[in-house]
């Protein structure tokens, strides 16, 4: 996990029994792609669905691909893993996670196909969506547990999982979700992980609202958002980018940093305010992010 991971802007759902929508959700310009096994299939179609699947990531070559899998406890691990291609590129995104153990269920069973297929212990990624008040309480341990685990999801969709749960109730200013936000991407930077993806934005109609959620997200300190459909991909990769203006004053900010610091200084005067090493670590953040 770490610097290596590239950066997901958006993360857009594909159901697994509907590949047909594959075309179009590559056209869109996503980050990358989860294929959907669990809540988007109906259980008569899981096995044909596995199928689809294993045969789309076989032909996806390098390109960053998630499957999320049913739940640990419906006794499906084998089966959905098995979907996978024998490549480093893939990533399996595990929903509901409440608890340590699922999680290292998930992990010995992708330890398995990476010794057959030959690749690298830990190559094969996991993310795991948070979805309920007791996933976010454990949801620091669960990332320590294993260091194939290189992100996470919070459920924050409008009458979601995790919404329910709460109790809560869902405004265009996400009042009812701020400590669950602030929570998740404390824990999630204290797990190391270098994908916090926020949840699915439900009005497929109003890209405004879409686009004032995502920028909430990235204040947050999210570094993308889920995808429904296509057509949110642009507004979310735009609101997770930065600006010209933010990567100008980044780069600027570095350099007078730097000259500082060649003169002995660890802190300077830029535009105003005092600058140290933590906006030095924001700006280095900005031109990652700019480099996506």
């Amino acid at each position: 996990m770490g610097s290596h991971d590239p950066l997901i802007r958006s993360l857009l759902f594909v159901p697994g029994s509907r590949l047909d929508f594959l075309r179009k959700a590559d056209a869109a310009g996503a980050d990358a792609i989860v294929f959907d096994l669990e809540d988007a299939v109906a259980a008569a179609m899981k096995t044909s669905a596995r199928a689809s699947v294993r045969d789309a990531l076989d032909q996806r070559g390098g390109r960053l691909t998630f499957v999320r899998i049913n739940h640990p406890s419906l006794g499906m691990i084998g089966e959905d893993v098995s979907v996978l291609a024998p490549n480093a590129e893939q990533a399996v995104l595990v929903p509901k996670i409440e608890q340590v153990e699922d999680v290292l269920k998930v992990d010995a069973e992708l330890a398995a196909l990476e010794k057959r297929h030959g690749l690298p212990q830990h190559s094969i990624s996991i993310g795991v969506a948070i979805e309920s008040a007791a996933g976010l309480r454990s949801l620091h341990d669960v990332l320590r547990s294993t260091p194939r685990a290189r992100g996470a999801v919070l459920a924050s969709a409008e009458e979601g999982d995790l919404l329910a749960d709460l109790g809560g109730r869902w405004t265009p200013t996400g009042d009812a979700l701020a400590y669950s936000r602030g929570k998740f991407v404390c824990d999630a930077r204290a797990g190391g992980v270098s994908w916090l993806i926020d949840g699915a934005f439900m009005n497929l109609r109003d890209e405004a609202a879409l686009t004032r959620e995502a920028s909430l997200a990235r204040t947050y300190g999210f570094t993308g958002k889920i995808a429904i459909h296509p057509g949110q991909v642009t507004a979310i990769n735009a609101a997770f980018s930065p600006t010209s203006a933010e990567v100008d004053r980044a780069r600027r900010l570095i350099d007078a940093f730097r000259a500082a610091e060649a003169d002995g200084r660890g802190a300077v005067k830029f535009e105003g305010m005092m600058v140290d090493y933590a906006n030095i670590k924001l700006a280095e953040r900005i031109l990652e992010m700019a480099r996506t």
